[in-house]
Formats: structure tokens, sequence, C-alpha cells
């Protein structure tokens, strides 16, 4: 969507006075009343014709003015998602999840929803303890023990993710969801030119393990000729790029941008039955940030330190936790998966890019205009934290919210 406030042209700010995300339309509104004495009452087909040759001329209309007053380009119109490949069969009883990152956060939400819908799934993770523990939930969920099989992975070595595709179709015979989920964070510190090995261990689990999963996993859900989804984990800092993580930036964009990427070859590809999403979850209570403290930390990590879905400054009571991050803006990775499962089930958005309780919807396309336009309009880049843009950033900002 459009917003419009906080261009800054030739050094100045321009401003409206509230900020309306949605078309252009809605900030000059061409009177256009007469066209509707072409609705005859004769002919629903010619008023149809007529009535869309007078949205289409609004769009039109709206878009170069637009264009004219802030240097905006001309923009497509804002049309509904579709689905290219229909996806609402995949999440169906007896059907088959691969996992990744499946031993907390949202790989476990997803793992449990799936045992719930009756799904059979192949967990993998890194830690022993916790995809067994994901294992007894889902069976208390009403899975059967057969059905749960869990598989110690390392992402970053394209060996585990061939034996865990191995696992999957020698058990199971099909995949029908993949969720390439794991992830590392360095908590921002990681800087362009700091901490090569943050580098390289952020790139390996973050960019490589995806890329594996889609490898190795694709090419047979597309040969079962059976509806199927893979999914593959982002973040908004893969589209905005804010200093600090850069390494996590990086691997997120590159994620994003192989799995548009991934979405065009299975639309292009005839009788090809897979589609694929790019999940963008806001801020969402898991155990990332605390892992990447332990890591980062070795022993000087304090338990007591971490928020996140097991415990809170000490507190290792998990309700608590959740009470006081979600008071303090975040959401549950069940909320996420809400959202994801429900642009499965209807085969749209590509893009889920999820809000949370502290940013809001429109608050999210702004951030995400901004940075285009730090393109469009040749800024300084990451302009939004420069001290040249970051007052016009907060003032447009302040009326978006």
């Amino acid at each position: 969507s459009f917003c419009p406030g906080g261009s800054c042209i030739k050094g100045r700010v321009s401003l409206v006075s509230s900020c309306d995300v949605r078309e252009p339309e809605n900030i000059h509104r061409p009177p256009f009343p007469i066209l509707l004495t072409l609705m005859d009452t004769r002919s629903v087909v010619t008023g149809a014709l007529a009535g869309a040759a007078v949205a289409t001329a609004a769009l039109l209309w709206s878009q170069r003015r637009v264009s004219n007053s802030t240097g905006y380009p001309p923009r497509g119109a804002p049309n509904k998602p579709g689905a290219p490949v229909a996806s609402s069969s995949v999440l169906a009883r007896g059907n088959v999840a691969v996992i990744t990152g499946a031993g907390t956060g949202i790989g476990r939400a997803v793992a449990k929803r799936c045992a719930s819908l009756g799904m059979k799934l192949v967990l993998a993770g890194d830690i022993e303890e916790d995809l067994l523990r994901v294992r007894d939930e889902c069976i208390g969920l009403g899975a059967s023990a057969a059905d749960v099989k869990t598989k110690i992975c390392d992402v970053s070595c394209k060996a585990d993710i061939d034996a865990l595709k191995d696992l999957a179709f020698r058990t199971f015979s099909a995949v029908h969801f993949l969720m390439n989920n794991a992830a590392i964070q360095n908590n921002g510190q990681c800087g362009p030119y700091e901490h090569l090995d943050r580098w390289e261990k952020t790139l390996a689990v973050n960019l490589w393990g995806v890329v594996y999963g889609c490898h190795c996993f694709a090419p047979a859900m597309i040969a079962q000729q059976q509806p199927a989804v893979i999914v593959n984990t982002g973040s908004k800092q893969g589209i905005t790029a804010p200093p600090g993580d850069t390494a996590y930036n990086v691997s997120k964009t590159s994620v994003k941008v192989l799995t548009e990427a991934l979405q065009h070859t299975l639309r292009s590809t005839p009788g090809c039955m897979v589609n694929a999403f790019l999940l963008v979850p806001g801020w969402t209570i898991t155990m990332i940030a605390t892992k990447g403290n332990q890591r980062l930390q070795g022993q000087a990590w304090d338990p007591k330190s971490a928020q996140d879905e097991r415990s809170y400054d000490g507190n290792f009571d998990p309700d608590y936790a959740r009470q006081r991050l979600e008071a303090r803006g975040a959401w549950t990775a069940e909320r996420v998966v809400d959202e994801l499962f429900s642009a499965v089930q209807t085969g749209a958005p590509f893009y889920i890019i999820c809000p949370d309780n502290e940013t809001s919807v429109n608050l999210d396309k702004l951030r995400m205009q901004w940075s285009a336009d730090d393109l469009i309009f040749r800024r300084l880049p990451l302009s939004r934290w420069s001290e040249q843009h970051k007052a016009e950033f907060a003032e447009v900002q302040r009326l978006c919210v």
C-alpha cells in the first residue's frame, strides 16, 4: 500500500494530515460523477464495463497526480493476490509435514498445529531434548507415536538434509508440507566487517540451510504429483535491514530472494502442484534471542537474564513469561501459525508478513515503503537511522501509527 507522507523532495519534508495507507486515490479524488450516467439499467454488461473504465481512469489519474507531485513512479493496480497453485488440501489429516527448527518457537507451534490436524510429522532440530519434548506434545494432541519422527539435524550440512529427506520419504512416501525454519541470530552484534566467525555460522544456518532444504526436497515434492507447500521463514530484517546484525539481515534478505524465485519457478513449471510462501514473523515469543546470547556469551551467560518462551528474568514459569512478553507487544508463536495456515489454506498471500502488538500493519507498510524509497529517491542507505532523515521519518511514523 502507498504511504505518501514523508518524501524528501528538494530538501523539504512533505507531510499529509493523516497517513491513509490505502491506494493514492484516497489522497486525490477526481470528480467522476458524470460518468455514472453511463450506467444503463437496460444493460448490466455495459454498466459493468463502464464501472471498470471509471475505476481504471481514476487509478491512472491519481497515479499521475501522485507521480507529478511527489516524484513517485506510476504503480500497478492493487490487485487482490491470487493462488498460483491450489494448496487448500495440504494441511489435512494423513498428510506429511517436515519442519526444521522444530524444537522451540515457531517450529514447535507449527508441529503442534499439524499434529492437532492429524498430520504425520518429521521434526528436525539440533537439541534432542527439545525434539523429544515436542514429540510428546504432538502425541498428547492426538498424533500416534509411529507418526511422529524426530531427527537431530545440522541444517548447514547438506548430508544431514539429505538424510532428513530420506527419512521422510522412506517412512511416509511423500512430503506435503516442508518448513525451512531453523535460524540463529547475533542480537545486533555482527556488523559489516566484524566477527567473521559469526558471519560464517549465520549464513551457513540461515541461508544454506534453506538452500539445502529446497534443493533436496523440492524435486521430490514436485515428482510426487500431489498438492504440497514449501514455507521458508524470513524476517522483517530481511526487508528493512536495520543496522546491527548485518549478517542476519543478509541471510534473511537472501532467503526472501530465494523464496521469490522458488515460487516463480514452481508456478511456471507445467503440471507442478507445489506452492511456496515466505513467512515473515513480527516480534514473536521464541528462544532465538536466548540461544544467541548463550552462543555469544558462553560461560558468562546468565540464565536469569533470559526473556523467552520458557522464562522471564529468572521466573521459569512459561505462562508468566508469555504474559510479560505479550504485555510488551510480542505475539505468541501460535498467532504466527494462525497467519501462516490461513495463507496456506487460501493459497495467498505469498508474503505472510505478520504484525504484532508493538508494530501495526500500517507501520510495517511505512517501513517497507521507506526502505524502497531510499532507492527511488537516491537517499542515504538505511536513511531511517541517518542524522539527515531520522527526524523526518519520526514525524511520518507519528502520522501513520
